[in-house]
This record gives structure tokens, sequence and C-alpha cells, in this order.
């Protein structure tokens, strides 16, 4: 199976569990949305840590290193940094099946399950001058009336686009920049001769 689906997979798996896990053991499950917020930031703290020090991750990976050693590792991590019982047994279930190591990728196609069901888009705008905080405001709650969903806005500058702003949302571009309707410009001019 290819890396990207398996950390698919652990990703859809824990944000299943997360999200819909009862409260109590006699009561029925309940969708709970900032469950996913939770383990996404625990999920992020934890890739933080074991990307700190090579070592720990040449640990976990070393097969001559016996199981209950590095689930006694979990174990002491996830105490130090207080995570959720759900988030500890997950990290028990990766070191259980040898997929500690990937890791990075189930917390980024985590991120990507936790916005698609929280219904948010992430939002990719390109501008030729660097935008203020108020401006950045202003083009987030443009797209988000335009989508009808929550927008988190990466934003970069290429001088290259002159003015205006050009912004992808999934597959979709909205290109309102100079050196594009300066092109468009030219080729209707092309095209009326």
């Amino acid at each position: 199976m290819q890396p990207v689906a398996v950390a698919r997979r652990y990703a859809r798996s824990l944000a299943d569990h997360v999200e819909t896990k009862p409260a109590k053991p006699a009561e029925t499950a309940k969708r709970d949305p900032s469950r996913l917020e939770t383990a996404a930031s625990e999920l992020a703290l934890v890739v933080r840590v074991l990307g700190a020090d090579p070592r720990i991750g040449r640990f976990f990976a070393d097969p001559s290193i016996p199981q209950k050693n590095k689930l006694a590792a979990i174990e002491a991590m996830s105490r130090k940094a207080r995570l959720s019982e759900a988030t500890r047994s997950f990290l028990r279930v990766l070191a259980i099946n040898r997929r500690l190591g990937a890791l990075v990728s189930i917390r980024r196609a985590f991120e990507e399950i936790k916005d698609e069901r929280l219904g948010v888009v992430q939002a990719e705008t390109t501008t030729a001058v660097p935008l203020s905080a108020a401006e950045l405001t202003r083009l987030r709650d443009a797209l988000e009336t335009l989508t009808g969903r929550t927008v988190r806005i990466r934003h970069q500058v290429d001088p290259a686009l002159l003015g205006g702003a050009r912004t992808r949302i999934g597959s979709r571009v909205y290109d309102g920049t100079l050196r594009h309707q300066l092109e468009a410009l030219r080729q209707r001019l092309v095209g009326a001769h």
C-alpha cells in the first residue's frame, strides 16, 4: 500500500475515533468536532517532540529494541505532554504496527480530514505586495461569503503580478491580478486584428 494511503487510513481512523467516542461507556456516540481540534494539536506536539532529536526516531525504528521499551517511552511522553487517552492509544497502535515513522504524513492527512469535516477550506492567495492584517481579514471575509465555508488563507508575495491578487481554493482559481488583466486585454486586441 502507498505511504500516502497508509497515512490517510490511519488519520481517518483516528478522526472517526476521536469525533464519535462516547463521553461515558453507557452513552451512545455523539459527534464532537472540538475533539478533532484537540487531537490535531496533540499530533502536532508529538511530531515536534519526535522530530526534535533524530535519536528518538532511530529508537522507534530500531527493530532490536523490545516493543515494551517503545511502549514505555510512548507512555512516559504521553504523561509528560498530558495527551488524551485517544492520542495515547493511537500512538501505541502506531508503535505496535511499526508506523511511527509515518507520523508526519499521518498528521498532514489528519489535518486535511479535520478541515473537511469542520467545513474549512484552504485558500492560497498571492499578491504583488504584502497585505496588512486588516486586508487579509477583508479578503478572508469575502472568500467566506463566496464559498459559504470557513477559509484559512496562506499568503504569498510575488512582485511579478504587478498588482491585485490571485487566489486558489481547491482547483478553482480567482485571478484578479493586473498581469492577468493586461494579458486578457492583449488577447482581445490581438483577436480584433
